[in-house]
C-alpha cells in the first residue's frame, strides 16, 4: 500500500480492457457472455481508478519529493506569494495611463478597460489561493500500488470468467517440464493478452497468477 494524501483530480480517464471481447473469447477458449463481459470492463475501470490515484500526493513531509505533501505544499505558497508580490509592485497610474492610451486609438473611441478593478480582482484571487494553502492538511489514507492494483484486477476478472471454465494450472505440473503457452489455461494466456501480466515464462505467470488469486480468496 502507498499513503496518499487525498483523493488526486484524476481526469475522469475510463480503462477499458485491451483487447475486443470477441478476441479474448478466442484467447480464452470459450465464449465470454455479455455480462461476464461487462463485469471485465468494470474490473477495468476501477484499476483505472486506481491507477489515477497513484498519480496523486503522497502523504509524507519529505523536502526532496516531488509528489510530497510537504514541498508540493511548499513550492505553491512560495509561487503564490511570488506572484502577489509582483501584482503589488505594479505602478498603479502607469497601468492606468496605459490603458487610457489603448481605449483612445481604438477605432471605436473611448472604451473603459476598467484596468485597476482587474488587478484587484487579480490580487483577490492570489490572496484567496493563498489561504486555501494556508488551510490545506493532508487526508492521509492508503491506496494500493500498481503491483497490487494489478493482482485486484487479475481477481475481478477470474471471478467473472469462473463460471464460464477459468481455472488455473497445476504448479507442480508445470514445474516438471519446460511448458510453452500452450500449457497454460484459457484464463491465464487471457491475462497476458489483457496485460494483466506477462511473466518472462509461462511459469511465471502462471505462478503469478495463483499467488494474486490467492490473496483475494
Amino acid at each position: 500500500m502507498v499513503r496518499a494524501a487525498g483523493f488526486g483530480v484524476g481526469g475522469g480517464f475510463v480503462l477499458l480492457p485491451p483487447v475486443l471481447q470477441c478476441e479474448a473469447a478466442t484467447e480464452f477458449g470459450a465464449e465470454i457472455p455479455e455480462s461476464a463481459w461487462r463485469e471485465i470492463s468494470q474490473a477495468f475501470g476501477r484499476h483505472g481508478q486506481r491507477q489515477d490515484n497513484l498519480k496523486g500526493t503522497r502523504d509524507n513531509r519529505n523536502p526532496n519529493d516531488t509528489r510530497g505533501w510537504h514541498k508540493r505544499k511548499g513550492d505553491t505558497e512560495k509561487r503564490l506569494e511570488t506572484a502577489l508580490n509582483a501584482l503589488n509592485g505594479i505602478n498603479r497610474d502607469f497601468l492606468l495611463e496605459a490603458a487610457n492610451n489603448v481605449s483612445l486609438t481604438r477605432s471605436g473611441g473611448l472604451d473603459s478597460y476598467d484596468s485597476l478593478s482587474k488587478l484587484d480582482t487579480a490580487q483577490d484571487d492570489i490572496l484567496f489561493l493563498s489561504w486555501i494553502m494556508m488551510k490545506a492538511e493532508p487526508i492521509a489514507r492508503e491506496i494500493p500500488t500498481d503491483a497490487e492494483s494489478r493482482k485486484m484486477l487479475a481477481y475481478d476478472v477470474f471471478k467473472a470468467l469462473e463460471p464460464f471454465g477459468a481455472r488455473l494450472s497445476n504448479g507442480w505440473v508445470l514445474e516438471q517440464r519446460q511448458p510453452s503457452h500452450a500449457y497454460l489455461t484459457g484464463f491465464e494466456r487471457l491475462a497476458e493478452l489483457l496485460e494483466i501480466h506477462q511473466g518472462d515464462t509461462p511459469a511465471a505467470t502462471s505462478k503469478w497468477l495463483r499467488e494474486a488469486l490467492a490473496q483475494h480468496r
